[in-house]
């Protein structure tokens, strides 16, 4: 059975959140996903959690284009 786009993105987003907010690695995401999963990260810490998270993302940023992401 086919699935339709909108399936697919629904698939690649829950595969995405369960990569950043399980024990996945973040630099296996791609470059839309990682900043789709950091606005959620920084919707979170607004509301008093995933800190840390949105923290390890902006640092995966941070390696992506050549900064220091221990420097965040």
């Amino acid at each position: 059975m086919a699935t339709t786009s909108a399936e697919r993105m629904r698939w690649k987003r829950a595969r995405d959140r369960g990569t950043v907010w399980g024990d996945g690695d973040e630099s296996q995401l791609s470059d839309t996903a990682l900043i789709e999963q950091l606005a959620i990260a920084c919707q979170k810490a607004r509301e008093g959690q995933g800190n840390a998270i949105a923290l390890g993302l902006l640092r995966e940023i941070a390696a992506r284009i050549g900064l220091s992401g221990k420097s965040l």
